[in-house]
């Protein structure tokens, strides 16, 4: 994994191929120690998906739980007049 200064996260797969996704926003839960970052492909921007990361390394597909969380999460990331008005 790579982040890149365009707000880009480049994933590496087993057979060194590319998969470069934007990010939309990331927080960290102090509780788990993950970071959780929220993506998008260029191609579909209102696909948006969550992946954690415990070690800054690695990106592993949340539980439940922490899904819920990211849900609620982005609910007020949408919510924000303040985000809001920044996206236009």
């Amino acid at each position: 994994m790579e982040i890149t200064k365009d707000n880009e996260i480049i994933l590496y797969g087993e057979n060194g191929e590319e998969t470069k996704l934007n990010i939309l926003f990331y927080y960290t839960n102090e509780q788990r120690g993950k970071d959780y970052y929220f993506l998008y492909r260029s191609e579909s921007p209102d696909e948006i998906f969550v992946l954690s990361c415990a070690d800054g390394e690695h990106l592993e597909e949340c539980d439940e739980e922490e899904l819920d969380e990211a849900d609620q999460v982005l609910s007020a990331y949408e919510e924000d007049p303040t985000i809001a008005e920044a996206r236009k």
